[in-house]
């Protein structure tokens, strides 16, 4: 492989992977509210391939720091590029808790999961940190003003995932300490998608850049990720005199959850009057859904609205549209990488044979 198409391996391609853990997610969902068997395997199947996925390109993206040294730096140079990478620790959230779903916890499991847990938090945290610092210290192209940015802020809230079942699993400091973490985690994600974001949505008003048209998509998944956040919370009442009232939550997640649906909704117009064509940005419609769909069901088993429910069949039918929608473009994509990279060849093999 040339380095000129190894370079287009950056970290946007986790996209697939989290986007594939969405989906997954929705069919977990869908077996909870449907228990037929069929769904559970479709989940399954999706969550493994989404972790299979994963793998292979973070394999490909460390080979590239490898063979391309003068390279290494790339991501710290571009906004967009150190955002995505972000997006390791969650698909390391999200991915561990859909293990723990299909297979269960064991005390081997659960402290490896734990490990897990605690790595990536401070992984997010550190992107977070080192995204912040970019931003006050680097000549920006207003190019990298766009929603992708707001993805570390929203790593570091996606804890929530992995660290509920660790919860039900631990008791004591083990469990207080997740708690605390997340309640954390909450604090910084939603703060920082309220500076981070306002400049995300600057940048995009004012340069419209088509490619990454499809980030607009990310503000979906924020109020619905805290959402679950404040269920997940008022569930696990860890530490002493911490308490959320589940009348509270509720009240407050249908504000939020209304936002959401405005938020849905435009970027639903933007889909199919700006359709992106050719990119990878295509992926980041998938996790945001799937964070919607969540965080509509938690809703429906709270408030039993029975509307609720057909919005939830709703957004899982757009996120498989969607995801086919993406694999459809990866491929678009990947046929330009290949034609370019083979004409290439055939350049410098004319050049040299003259």
């Amino acid at each position: 492989m040339r380095k000129s198409t190894l370079n287009l391996f950056g970290s946007e391609w986790f996209g697939i992977s989290i986007s594939t853990l969405a989906l997954a997610q929705v069919y977990i969902l869908v077996f909870a509210e449907y228990p037929n068997i069929v769904f559970k395997y479709i989940a399954e199947s999706l969550s493994i391939l989404g972790i299979s996925i994963f793998l292979v390109i973070f394999a490909i993206w460390i080979y590239r720091g490898f063979a391309m040294k003068d390279r290494v730096f790339s991501h710290w140079n571009n906004l967009t590029r150190l955002s995505f990478t972000a997006l390791i620790p969650i698909v390391g959230f999200v991915g561990n808790y859909q293990l723990i779903y299909f297979f269960g916890l064991s005390p081997a499991t659960a402290a490896l999961s734990a490990v897990n847990y605690y790595a990536n938090y401070i992984l997010a945290l550190a992107l977070g940190v080192v995204l912040g610092y970019r931003l006050y210290t680097k000549e920006i192209n207003p190019r990298e003003m766009n929603y992708a940015i707001v993805i570390p802020p929203l790593a570091i809230g996606t804890s929530v995932f992995l660290a509920a079942p660790l919860m039900s699993f631990y008791s004591g400091i083990e469990s207080q300490t997740m708690y605390f973490l997340v309640l954390m985690g909450l604090g910084i994600f939603f703060f920082l998608f309220i500076f981070i974001g306002s400049l995300a949505l600057a940048g995009h008003v004012s340069t419209k850049v088509h490619e990454t048209l499809p980030t607009t998509m990310l503000p979906v998944g924020i109020s619905s990720l805290i959402i679950i956040n404040l269920f997940s919370i008022a569930g696990f009442g860890q530490i002493d005199h911490l308490i959320l009232a589940a009348s509270s939550v509720e009240f407050v997640s249908v504000l939020l959850w209304g936002f959401e649906v405005w938020n849905f909704l435009v970027v639903v117009i933007l889909i199919f009057t700006h359709p992106a064509k050719g990119t990878l940005g295509v992926w980041a419609y998938g996790f945001p859904l799937g964070l919607f769909a969540t965080s509509t069901i938690k809703l429906l088993a709270f408030t039993k609205f029975p509307a609720l429910l057909w919005i939830f069949v709703a957004i899982a039918v757009i996120l498989n549209i969607l995801w086919v929608y993406a694999w459809i473009n990866t491929g678009i994509f990947m046929k330009k990488m290949f034609k370019k990279e083979k004409s290439e060849k055939y350049a410098i093999s004319g050049h040299g044979s003259e």
